[in-house]
């Protein structure tokens, strides 16, 4: 009978030590401090970016709460630099296009009190390539939407990854 007991005291503490909740957390706002070029002071780009980091925190198994009076940790973010690079090339009929788009994101982490208790800043990028053997379109002006994602993507999980590690 005590060998019964032990086991079932075993079990219970190894589901009591299972059941730690996980950390709750509240995403502040994602502030666009983009100076310059076409995503200047863009709302939709801090918008985007919130979303991927509450994306990415629920992966990682953190708790989303609605009010920051309920969590343990706050996450504020401020997106620095946002740009494309364009370098083309052009040798007699061979074209070569990049294009790399490049996205720094500033992340800071504060405690229930309000006290800062960590801060990051993550760069990434993401480049698309275009050749052709003709010359048939003299480029857009617009913005690769894929290539935009990825490199926002990239950067919110580099950030996330860097604030949330100990």
């Amino acid at each position: 009978m005590t060998k019964i007991r032990k086991v079932s005291l075993s079990l219970l503490l190894i589901l009591l030590v299972g059941t730690v909740s996980a950390q709750k957390v509240f995403l502040g706002g994602v502030e666009n401090k983009v100076i310059s070029g076409r995503m200047a002071q863009n709302r939709n780009l801090g918008f985007g970016c919130k979303n991927i980091f509450l994306e990415v925190l629920e992966d990682k198994n953190y708790d989303i709460v609605g009010k920051q009076s309920d969590a343990d940790l706050v996450f504020k973010a401020e997106v620095l630099y946002f740009d494309v690079n364009k370098t083309k090339r052009n040798v007699s009929v061979f074209h070569s296009d990049v294009e790399e788009t490049l996205v720094i994101i500033k992340g800071y982490l504060y405690n229930k009190d309000g006290k800062k208790v960590k801060d990051a800043v993550a760069e990434e990028s993401s480049s698309e390539f275009s050749t052709s053997t003709l010359i048939t379109d003299e480029g857009s002006s617009e913005i690769n939407q894929q290539a935009l994602s990825q490199a926002i993507k990239k950067t919110c999980v580099a950030l996330i990854n860097k604030i949330f590690t100990k």
